[in-house]
């Protein structure tokens, strides 16, 4: 069996572990609307990139008065902001890199 993986590519499968959010009311809700796969890459291990593979849930929210009828689960801010598509780790090693050497000479080493 061949893999569709370019090599030194790691992918692991989180299912569900994000943390439930609610609508604009704030209150959790049990009513799946869809669920989409989110990627989202990470620090290398031994040398290779890491990119993980998340199963996030779309939600109803059955308040009345609330302003959002559907919302998403999240992670925390601290490991995964909102539409990030890196960890906050790297994140933070990409804006250092940045810095370090002025932009151009970091971005090919992403």
């Amino acid at each position: 069996m061949q893999s569709r993986l370019p090599v030194g590519v790691c992918k692991f499968s989180c299912g569900h572990v994000l943390v439930q959010g609610g609508g604009g009311c704030g209150r959790p809700s049990r009513r799946i609307q869809s669920r989409y796969i989110r990627r989202v890459a990470d620090l290398p291990v031994s040398g290779r990139r890491v990119e993980l593979v998340i199963k996030a849930r779309r939600f109803w929210c059955d308040t009345v008065v609330c302003g959002r009828r559907i919302f998403c689960e999240r992670f925390d801010g601290r490991i995964l902001a909102r539409y990030s598509r890196r960890t906050q780790r790297l994140e933070t090693i990409v804006h250092h890199l940045g810095l370090a050497l002025g932009g151009r000479p970091a971005a090919g080493l992403i």
